[in-house]
């Protein structure tokens, strides 16, 4: 019988360890706070306006069909307004959210005048005007230029779309390989990857990147020769079209492999870029067969993050826009102050280097965020596929040469005496 009196009883206590029960939560939480890294944002600030000035030229060159104007790549592709406490003018609140819907496109950047020294001037420095482009779209900007080809293709339109495409591959399988490496030694190790071992092994792994995401478009323009030339023969005079059609019966099959071939490349791409940075001694093969592996194994899992990423990108993105152009009003404000003219209003040749700057960091940011979630969302489908825990990651470390086994040294012997 058990005397001892009940106060003396000690009931353990239970924690919850939230990254072992949630483990999405560690990787969720920290990737908004590695794309703000200035290191990251610098890094795709001058990916955008070299991808920018690439395709601009490129336009002047080829003068494509059906493309009015170059596609800006230093500001969002959507004009949306972003979060903000409230409006510039407090006293037109209501009417700012009443006409919400209709002024998102047109809000991009207001003006208003004001009279500075007798001169009228038109000082366009809004607060919050444009959120950066979320994890959806900042993926349909990526893969806007092989996507294009399918609407309609020209002689100088296929040339304009081909080169921009290799541009947008050379330029952005670096500038993803470097974020995502870091991205994932931070989120799977808690380690920061120095930039000297990023690059290098980014550069190593380089072609990889790009020939995992050109290897299936390869795929699919050699498939679309064999269908272009069953077109022409098509054109032969009354035999032509039956030729045609009873060979296109079988072969109308490969349309789902093509299907196939062009959803590993559009949509598990950044997966790829992710393994073959990640893995060891990873290549475009290797970063091909996970990505269509955690594509088309776990479709749902893959669905669900990527709805939990435009939501995160979205608010944190807004709040990146608060910081940013809360600064540069502020600064604009007091420039106006004590000139006669705006800070975008000088006409001088840094105007539209200054104008820049706002969309060009908040866009930066956009990107930034898409290759650091791509990075948190291929760890969970490496973990829900393989069972692989988050720190099992090619830390790309020399492996130091084994030493020698020590020989024993032999025993001194001692010289016996000469008998006398």
């Amino acid at each position: 019988m058990n005397d001892t009196p009940p106060n003396s009883v000690e009931v353990p206590r239970v924690a919850i360890d939230w990254y072992r029960s949630a483990p999405w939560w560690r990787l969720a939480s920290q990737s908004v706070g590695i794309s703000w890294r200035a290191s990251h944002l610098l890094l795709c600030a001058v990916a955008l306006l070299a991808t920018h000035w690439i395709t601009t030229i490129s336009f002047t060159v080829f003068k494509p069909e059906l493309v009015d104007t170059p596609a800006s790549w230093v500001q969002p592709s959507r004009p949306l307004p972003a979060i903000a406490p409230f409006p510039q003018d407090a006293y037109r609140w209501v009417s700012e959210i009443a006409r919400e819907k209709e002024m998102a496109r047109d809000r991009v950047i207001a003006s208003e005048k004001e009279m500075a020294g007798g001169h009228e001037v038109v000082d366009s420095t809004p607060w919050y005007p444009f959120a950066p482009d979320s994890y959806v779209h900042v993926w349909r900007r990526l893969v806007s230029y092989p996507y294009q080809a399918i609407e309609a293709l020209t002689l100088r339109r296929g040339a304009y779309l081909l080169f921009n495409f290799l541009a947008v591959l050379a330029i952005w399988a670096f500038v993803g390989g470097c974020i995502s490496r870091r991205s994932i030694q931070e989120l799977g190790t808690q380690i920061t990857s120095p930039w000297t071992d990023t690059v290098r092994l980014v550069s190593k792994r380089w072609l990889s990147i790009m020939w995992a995401i050109a290897m299936p478009i390869a795929l699919i323009l050699v498939c679309s020769l064999l269908f272009m030339l069953l077109g022409w023969l098509s054109n032969i005079p009354a035999v032509g079209p039956w030729i045609a059609g009873l060979l296109l019966l079988p072969l109308v099959v490969l349309s789902v492999a093509l299907g196939w071939c062009a959803c590993v490349s559009i949509i598990g791409f950044p997966l790829s870029t992710a393994a073959i940075v990640c893995e060891k001694q990873a290549d475009a093969f290797d970063g091909i067969s996970r990505a269509a592996a955690y594509t088309f194994q776990r479709p749902v899992t893959l669905i669900l993050a990527v709805i939990a990423a435009e939501w995160i990108g979205h608010f944190a993105g807004g709040i990146v826009s608060i910081v940013v152009n809360t600064g540069f009003s502020i600064l604009a404000r007091a420039f106006s102050v004590g000139s006669f003219h705006t800070i975008l209003n000088m006409g001088t040749f840094f105007d539209a280097w200054i104008a820049c700057f706002v969309p060009l960091v908040v866009t930066a940011f956009g990107f930034s965020f898409f290759w650091t979630a791509s990075s948190a969302i291929y760890l969970l489908l490496r973990r829900d596929v393989d069972h692989t825990l988050f720190d099992m990651i090619d830390m790309d470390a020399p492996v130091p040469a084994k030493p020698l086994p020590q020989l024993a040294s032999p025993p001194e012997t001692t010289a016996s005496p000469e008998p006398r």
